[in-house]
This record gives structure tokens, sequence and C-alpha cells, in this order.
């Protein structure tokens, strides 16, 4: 579920730019509901750069499944819904799926479940059905707003007024285009979307089933036990959206609850304590700083390479900070982040904030029709803000009535009061929230419990928004779950979690780690250079003792001058120094990007490495002042004729060559210059 903000801020993460082929109208008239197109999978599958992930070769079957755009008038126009499938791998897999549903609303369920699900346990025993709800993306039709992709830059760019006023132009303008290409845009709400699921579960055969669903996917599942509840086994809860609690009502506590988690979290931790001293009055005074002297940052597109002038205020380090928040480990970042920009270090905002405004996958226009079909009933003047920091509190006052302009800009059919009514069933219901969640708190999850009466409610100490498959151990409660439903999983291991440890202020910042996160090309680039340079550097330590001996035995080493031996001494000394010294850094920083990667996730985050990394990274200046000595080495070397053989000058040229790509290549990560 994704929190409203004022519209420009908040959605900087929400915009899609590479905006994906919109397929518009209803489909061929000889297909019914319920009818199964196989198609190839069409998805975006994961670029490493040397390669592609593509949807078969993660093991997956896709196509669509014909639905009533309509739902009450199986007679009239149909859509299409895209659906991935993973077969069990068991010999004995059990007959029920599990089908996933993503949040959003509006988002793309394939870009990451078909990743998490391809290398989870969950789909080892049972068929996982993965698949992008109405009016997403790959759906047909699909409600994206390419209008907002072309006025991004002038959005980033522009002050909190004028961006507000180009947004909602464009917001206006995908609502004319779209009902102009004849879409029904109030049939794509939650109750539409809920109808879908069973007529996809039993189009693809199956007679009984699990559901999985996460943010606005719990409330989707929600409406399916209330409205749907035959052949549903059992249901998975993961940061939950409580229909009778409007959550748009509720962001600004929301928003609240979880900052004062972070803070009393560092509070409590006797280093955070020491190390970020009254977190909580710099943070806002930050905000305000930042509101009274805004700044421009420049921002780059990662996978265009284009580079945008984004104007930074407090308001946007709030939205900023809100969206970051949903990820893991993030809370662990806040304070440094903080810090950082209090010495005026924006360094960490210009590597995340492109991930938010470039590389998210939502469909716009279907975000507002279930929205604003749901939760317009919205008065701005009514919610009660007294308690929130007062910095939250006239923000938040903003964001409502922002939401509320937008949905008169995107007027659909409103929902019936009832859909807000909480639900009553007695599926096996197996509930999860972080604490860390800054949207859909543990609060909704309680409030939604109450009226099922096989629920089991768990609060992950260390998540944020979305955790089960990000967690090993809310991934095994899952699985005992739906192995047995009847009885409550055994959820010790959340008292096993290691505590959790604030990145220090001086962790050091490398932008590396975010390609190393990824794979990109850049990053694999980097690796080839770098790793090709580094063997032919170490190759001097095996090819001159061989040359060495083999001289040696057949007539011994050549005559030379004292003046070419102490030139052939020196030279080689230098190339042995680089080789040596590039084979220790390579190594150090490898060890210290496995750590990262493997036991502490907040560092990653941070696209940092722990403070011990400094003395690793001070290595590379002295690899520089070795190039510059193997480059005039090399030089002399050729300058004078008996300091050797024309085959071994080539063979230093080509190693001080190879020093000079290496260098190029920690250049080009920013690992040249030493930490500060």
């Amino acid at each position: 579920m994704m929190n409203y903000s004022r519209a420009k801020q908040l959605f900087f993460g929400l915009v899609l730019l590479s905006s994906l082929l919109m397929v518009v109208g209803g489909v061929a008239a000889q297909e019914e509901p319920g009818d199964v197109v196989p198609t190839e999978c069409t998805f975006e599958g994961y670029d490493l750069g040397l390669t592609t992930l593509t949807g078969e070769a993660l093991g997956f079957e896709c196509g669509y499944v014909v639905v009533p755009e309509r739902h009450a008038n199986p007679d009239g126009p149909t859509i299409r819904i895209p659906y991935a499938i993973r077969r069990a791998t068991s010999n004995d897999a059990r007959p029920d799926p599990l089908v996933v549903a993503q949040g959003g609303p509006g988002g793309d369920a394939f870009k990451i479940f078909t990743l998490l699900v391809s290398s989870s346990s969950l789909a080892v025993d049972r068929d996982v059905i993965i698949f992008n709800q109405r009016g997403t993306p790959y759906a047909e039709p699909e409600l994206t707003c390419p209008e907002m992709d072309d006025v991004l830059a002038e959005m980033l760019a522009a002050s909190n007024e004028e961006g507000t006023r180009i947004y909602n132009e464009a917001l206006a303008a995908c609502h004319a285009r779209l009902l102009a290409e004849g879409i029904d845009l109030s049939a794509y709400n939650s109750l539409e979307n809920a109808a879908d699921i069973p007529v996809l579960v039993r189009a693809l055969g199956y007679d009984e089933y699990n559901f999985y669903g996460v943010s606005y996917g719990t409330l989707l599942g929600l409406h399916l036990m209330r409205n749907h509840p035959e052949g549903l086994r059992a249901v998975v809860l993961d940061s939950v959206v409580a229909p009778e609690i409007n959550f748009i009502s509720a962001s600004g506590a929301s928003e609240d609850r979880v900052l004062r988690e972070i803070f009393l979290a560092c509070e409590s931790d006797p280093d955070c304590r020491q190390e970020y001293p009254n977190l909580e009055e710099r943070f806002f005074a930050l905000f305000r700083r930042l509101n009274e002297n805004p700044v421009y940052l420049t921002i780059t597109d990662p996978e265009t390479g284009d580079d945008y002038r984004a104007f930074f205020d407090g308001e946007g380090f709030r939205a900023l900070t809100f969206q970051l928040l949903y990820s893991p480990g993030m809370n662990a970042v806040l304070p440094k982040m903080v810090a950082d920009l209090e010495k005026g270090d924006t360094r960490y905002v210009q590597l995340m904030w492109p991930l938010l405004v470039f590389d998210q996958n939502i469909a716009e226009g279907m975000y507002y029709s279930v929205i604003c079909a749901e939760d317009a009933d919205v008065d701005p003047g009514a919610v009660p803000l007294d308690a929130l920091y007062p910095e939250i509190a006239e923000s938040i006052g903003e964001d409502l009535q922002g939401f509320v302009n937008s949905c008169n800009l995107w007027p659909v059919e409103p929902l019936d009061p009832s859909v807000d009514d909480p639900v009553i069933s007695d599926i096996p219901t197996l509930l999860f929230s972080g604490r860390f969640d800054p949207v859909t708190p543990p609060a909704f999850a309680e409030s939604v419990a109450a009226g099922l009466s096989h629920a089991t409610n768990l609060v992950d100490p260390a998540a944020a928004h979305g955790g089960v498959f990000f967690s090993p151990c809310s991934t095994s409660i899952v699985a005992a779950f739906l192995d047995d439903p009847t009885t409550p999983p055994d959820a010790s291991c959340f008292l096993d979690l290691a505590p959790l440890t604030f990145v220090p202020p001086d962790a050091i910042f490398v932008p590396l780690l975010a390609g190393v996160n990824n794979l990109n090309v850049q990053t694999l680039t980097f690796f080839a250079v770098a790793g090709f340079s580094l063997l032919i550097s170490l190759s001097a330590f095996f090819i001159w003792p061989i040359v060495y001996i083999v001289r040696a035995f057949r007539k011994g080493q050549p005559s030379r001058s004292p003046g070419d031996r102490r030139v052939r001494l020196l030279s080689r000394l230098v190339a042995l120094a680089f080789g040596g010294l590039a084979f220790v850094f390579v190594v150090g920083l490898a060890s210290f990007i496995v750590y990262a990667l493997a036991v502490d996730q907040s560092l990653l985050m941070a696209m940092s490495l722990p403070p011990s990394a400094a003395s690793i990274l001070w290595i590379p200046i002295v690899l520089l002042a070795l190039t510059v000595g193997l480059v005039i080495a090399a030089t002399v070397l050729w300058l004078r004729a008996g300091s050797g053989s024309k085959a071994g000058k080539v063979y230093y040229t080509v190693i001080a060559l190879a020093a000079v790509g290496f260098i190029i290549a920690l250049a080009t990560q920013g690992l040249l210059l030493p930490p500060l």
C-alpha cells in the first residue's frame, strides 16, 4: 500500500519512467470468461549484465486468463489477467497452490516475486501462481500514465506548488485519455479485482488454493475471504491493510509512529545513543533547515545515464525517508543519513533517490481507480493531528487535501460503504506485521485479527514493510502454516533474530555496493576489467621466475651494465608491488562486501562498508602512485637498449597498461580516492 503524500513528493517513489506498451480495450470477441491463453513469459527478466533471467529460465509457465470487466455482467466486455505459474519441484506436491498478490494498488507482482518465489522453499511442495491484477503492468488493458513520465523532469526540478500543478495536469490528462479509449475506470476496484482470483484459479485447474497478499494485496485477500471464500484453504496477510481503517487518514499517524519507533530504538541502544545523540531533535531540525534552504541535486537515471536536476527540501527529505523506510534495514540507516545530510553530504540521497524515481513499476491509473473508489471519503479537517509531531501534522494536512484534490481529478464510482466493514471469517489466517513498517502498523493487523476466529497474528521485531519473503524465519513460519493451517505455527525463530545494529557514522560510503546488489552492466564491466588487469599483473609472479630459471639452465643470465641492472630491478619491484597490493585490495574489498551481503544487511542498505575497511580503501592511492611508476619504468626500459629483450619490454608494457586499466576501473566506481 503506497502512502499518499503531496503529489509531487510522494510519487517520486511511484512514477514509472519506462512505461511498457499499453494494450487497451476489450480482448477478442471469441474469448470467454475463464478462457486460458498460454503465452511466452513476456514480463521483463532480471538483467545480470552478461545474461538475462527470463521467466522460462526461472521455471515459470505464463499466459492470460480472460475475466469479465464487470463480474455482474459476465456477457459484457472482457479483459485479460496475466499469470506465471512455477510448478512444485517435489515428487509429492500438494494439490493446493499458493496464489501471490502484489501491493500498490497497481504494482507489478512479476517484477519482484518471480525472483523471490523461484528461490523460495515455498515453491518446493506446491505450485505458486503469481498474477498481475487487472489494470496493472502486462494486463490488458494496462492503466499506466505515460503523461506523468513526460513531465517527470519538470516535476523533479519544480518547487512543491509548481510540481503539484504539473502533476495534477498530467493526472487529469491520463484520466481523459483512458476514458477516450473506452476503458471503464470504475470497473478497476478492489471488489472486481478480488472477484478475478477465483476465476483465475478455476481456469488454471485448481479446486482449492492458498492466498498470500502483501500490503494492498492483503486488502484484496480480505475482500476475497468475505465475498469469495469457496475453495480458499488458508490465507497469509503480510503488512496488513484493514478495511475498517482508512489508511489515507491514518497515514500521518503511521508515519509518526515509525519515526518514534526508530528514535526509541536508537535511544535504547548504547552505541546509537552515543553516536547519534538527540536524533529526534536533529531529524526535525534538518527537516526545517531544508525547508528554509532547499537545494538542487543532480540525480542520474541508472538505466539511461541521463542526469536530472531535482529540487530537494524538507518535504522532499521527509517523503524520501518515508519511502525508503519501506525497505528492510533502512531503519538502521536513517541516523547515518541524517548525520550525512547535516554535513551537506548528499551522496547517499543522490544514489537512492533515483531507485525510487526511475525504477518503479506501477499503473498509476489502477492506483487512483482503486483508492478513489474505496478511500476517497477523507475529510482532512476531521483527521486528529494533535498527537503527531508538529512538522508531520502540518505536512500531512496538506497531503490529505492533495489526495482529495487528486481524486476530484480522477472521478470513479465509489464503492458501497459496506466494503469498510470488518471482515468476519473462520478461514485459517496468518498475519504478519513489521515493527518498523511506515504505512501498515501492527495495529492494523490487530484490528483485522479481531474478526478472524482462526487467526495467528505475528509481529516481526526487525521487519519493515512486506518482509515475509525477505526473512528466512518468516518464510519457515509460512511453510509450517501452509502444511497445517489448523495448528498455530511455531514463531520462536523471532526470538533468535540478531538485535538491531545501527550503521555507525564512520561507515564508509561505497557506491559500488549498489551495483553489487543488482549486478548491473556497469558493475560487471568493472569486475571484468579489474579482474583481467589483476591477472595480468599477478602473472609477473610466475613468468619472471620461470624465465629466470630457464635462462639459468640454458646459457646463464645476459651481461648488463650496473645501470641497466638497477633499472630492471626497480621496474620489477614496482610491478610486483603493484600486483601484490592490488591482490590484497581485491581480496580485502571482496571480504568486506561478502560481510555486508551475508552478515550486516543494514550496511548493504547504507551502501557502506564498516569503518575497519578504511585500511583497505587507502590502498588505491598507493596503487595510483605505483601505476605512475610503472608507466615511467616502461618508458625507461624502452629508452635503454641494454635493459632487456624486446619481448620482455613488451610484456612489461602490457603490465603497465593493465595497471592503468585497473586504476581507471577503480576510478569509475569512486574507489580511487581514500575515505575521508
